[in-house]
């Protein structure tokens, strides 16, 4: 196969779907990604030769790219996953990057410039500040209303989904600096290495054989990457979503307006489940869903939502008190039943944990009622008004101390229907 370094880098620089780029020791752009040359304006990378920084972003932005650029020059040290903010020259709003950057050396060792690959996370900076403008509308909120309860439960109620941001914002970041370019790294060094019989290396040298097929798995890894990151950054929207629309109806909470949807319950409840995935798998709790085909549903989402994952999280947290030597287990159900009014739908969250005594049963849902030291009382409570909102029902029932408890929802669908 006769391939050139030109050829082979190409195929790469093609297809990534993050910013890579070489330059020179001034710091001018010697090669670069399609992607690259797309954000920078360019119709193709070769528009891109023998510009800098300086040509695209403003100087404040540009300036320090610079400086890190001429430090790795001057010390042969690497600049490993810092967080950019770039500031363009045309006026287009600033963006977010994650950057890593390398010695480019040829095949004396001698260092010849930078090489480095950015990757966009403008979209998780975006999700970062979308949840500080929704903290600071609940603190207003709770100002404005002066009443404790609905803080509380605003709180309370945040808070669950906050964890399930937490985890989403961690794996994007362990993503981010997992990224496969040393991968790059190597596969550029043993092109320099033979720069000069790059078509004899590819063909009869071992790891030359290897080489092209490595660089297209190389692409895919990166595509890879991206589809995972936006995949969490999807979920990270989810839950951003969840939480306006908890601090939208507290505010609101006399009289609170009602949006019903037609709905899969079943997505609804996996939504659920993974706003607590870090904690079930962290607790080690088995999860059996026990949930037919249901067809989409007349349901108020975020209600039902917020009302789902403080069962679930109580649910978790009941297992702390179980008996020894059990395996904690959540078992989730729901069906249709008929009513004289019309349908309802019947959700029960049942778990082995430790159990209610009979005394407890008439106060779990009371407003600060809680049997744990670190507990204050207003999840369970949130989840009765929300139900009653909702023209429900929330209950109870357990056998007693060590065996488990179950809790009933019960949504009748013509009171959402005659919301809708």
């Amino acid at each position: 196969m006769d391939v050139d370094d030109r050829d082979l880098l190409r195929a790469l620089l093609d297809n990534s779907p993050d910013h890579i780029y070489f330059k020179d020791r001034q710091s001018r752009f010697i090669k670069s990604s399609a992607a690259q040359a797309l954000q920078f304006g360019m119709t193709t990378p070769d528009g891109l030769i023998g510009k800098s920084d300086f040509d695209v972003f403003s100087e404040a932005h540009a300036l320090p790219a610079f400086e890190d650029e001429q430090e790795i020059i001057r010390t042969g040290l690497p600049m490993v996953g810092k967080v950019e903010r770039e500031t363009w020259m045309d006026g287009r709003p600033d963006t977010w990057a994650l950057t890593t950057k390398m010695p480019l050396r040829n095949r004396d060792g001698e260092i010849i410039g930078t090489f480095g690959i950015t990757k966009d996370i403008s979209d998780l900076k975006e999700a970062e500040r979308r949840i500080g403008e929704v903290h600071r509308q609940l603190l207003e909120a709770s100002r404005l209303a002066g009443m404790a309860e609905i803080a509380t439960n605003v709180l309370h109620n945040v808070g669950n989904v906050l964890n399930s941001v937490n985890i989403s914002a961690g794996l994007i970041g362990d993503r981010l600096r997992a990224s496969k370019l040393k991968g790059l790294e190597r596969a550029v060094g043993l092109m320099d290495e033979h720069a000069g019989d790059l078509g004899a290396f590819l063909t009869q040298d071992t790891r030359g054989k290897l080489l092209p097929g490595y660089l297209r798995d190389l692409a895919q890894v990166l595509l890879a990457e991206q589809a995972a990151i936006a995949e969490e950054l999807a979920l990270l929207a989810k839950s951003v979503d969840h939480i306006k629309e908890v601090v939208a109806t507290q505010q609101s909470y006399a009289g609170a307006s009602r949006v019903v949807e037609f709905l899969k319950f079943d997505e609804l409840l996996d939504d659920a489940l993974r706003m607590n995935a870090g904690a079930l798998t962290r607790h080690k709790v088995e999860v059996v869903k026990q949930i037919p085909e249901l067809p989409e549903l007349p349901l108020d989402r975020h209600r039902l939502l917020q009302i789902l994952v403080n069962l679930i999280s109580n649910a978790k947290q009941a297992m702390s008190g179980a008996p020894a030597g059990r395996s904690p287990c959540i078992t989730l159900g729901a069906a249709l039943l008929t009513a004289p009014d019309g349908r309802v739908l019947r959700i029960t969250v049942a778990d082995n944990g430790e159990g209610i005594v009979s005394e407890n049963l008439v106060r779990v849902f009371a407003h600060g009622f809680t049997t744990r030291s670190n507990g204050h009382g207003f999840g369970l409570h949130s989840c009765a008004m929300a139900a009653q909102e909702m023209g429900g029902t929330l209950s109870a029932h357990s056998q007693g101390a060590g065996c488990g408890a179950t809790f009933v929802l019960e949504i009748p669908l013509g009171a959402q229907e005659d919301a809708r």
